[in-house]
């Protein structure tokens, strides 16, 4: 390892990834019914994420037709949006408080996030048993649309940024990198790089790649922060996801989980990849 890399720390000390999320999107809404049936199944979760908060949504109903004074007043309606359940930090209590994990179903989508990630195998094994447990009552009757993986990175560097050594961290050949971040005199910047594919096995869906890259100032320390999100739209919803389709859904889960380190093994330098173990017997 470079004597200059010393100084830069991968968040969690063996790896770098500060949280990772997944997200089921539905093929039609939640109705209330479905909504009151997933919560009464996430109470054989309350060890795991004991604090619940039910979450309202407001519907304004505006007459396009009607205008100036002869405009009624826009009619409101107020029904259950879903509902978030978490595992809070030490000291943490109210919901939307920092957390450990959570959990949030809208009447749209689920989506699973993770802040005390370890590493891969222990992520895929909770964010299924909580799939598992929550979408049963609703697994024969409601369609998945897309599925998506988003992963935060994060190197901290412990000395004057000013001498951080920018081509020892990212490779200048990546080409999901910006040829620009590497001029000198750019202290902070951001750089994009996003596409779609189209692609046709285990079913036909379209892939979409974000990689956001960042050098920036947050909470008090310099760093270099890598943001991934992976997204499978399917040409057709997917139903009974916890059965049928059970291996196929998860099975793309781990193939946008190896999407996201080869676009690590793209952006980062070999010694960095050592560093976080990336191509170790450790599953990141």
């Amino acid at each position: 390892l470079s004597m200059s890399l010393e100084n830069l720390q991968p968040f969690a000390g063996e790896h770098a990834v500060q949280s990772a999320a997944l997200a089921l999107d539905f093929a039609s809404e939640l109705d209330v019914g479905e909504v009151t049936r997933i919560r009464a199944a996430g109470e054989q979760l309350k060890s795991d994420l004991p604090l619940f908060a039910e979450q309202r949504r407001t519907t304004v109903q505006v007459d396009a037709g009607a205008i100036g004074s002869a405009a009624p007043i826009p009619a409101a309606t107020h029904d259950v949006g879903g509902f978030v359940m978490q595992k809070p930090m030490p000291g943490a209590q109210l919901p939307g408080s920092p957390a450990f994990r959570s959990v949030v179903v809208s009447r749209e989508n689920v989506v699973v996030a993770i802040n005390d990630y370890t590493r891969w195998a222990k992520f895929r094994a909770d964010v299924e048993r909580y799939l598992s447990v929550l979408l049963r009552p609703i697994n024969a009757q409601k369609g998945v649309t897309s599925v998506g993986l988003q992963i935060v990175d994060v190197f901290i560097w412990k000395s004057d940024p000013a001498d951080l050594p920018l081509n020892e961290v990212l490779n200048q050949d990546s080409p999901y990198l910006a040829p620009h971040i590497f001029d000198s005199g750019l202290r902070l910047w951001h750089s994009h790089h996003g596409y779609l594919c189209d692609r046709a096995d285990p079913v036909r869906h379209t892939l979409l790649e974000n990689i956001n890259v960042s050098r920036a100032d947050a909470s008090g320390t310099h760093q270099i922060q890598v943001l991934t999100s992976h997204k499978i739209s399917f040409e057709r919803p997917v139903y009974k996801v916890l059965d049928a389709t059970r291996e196929r859904v998860f099975g793309l889960v781990d193939t946008l989980h190896a999407n996201n380190k080869e676009i690590l093994r793209s952006l980062l330098t070999k010694p960095l990849q050592e560093k976080i173990s990336l191509n170790g017997r450790k599953e990141r």
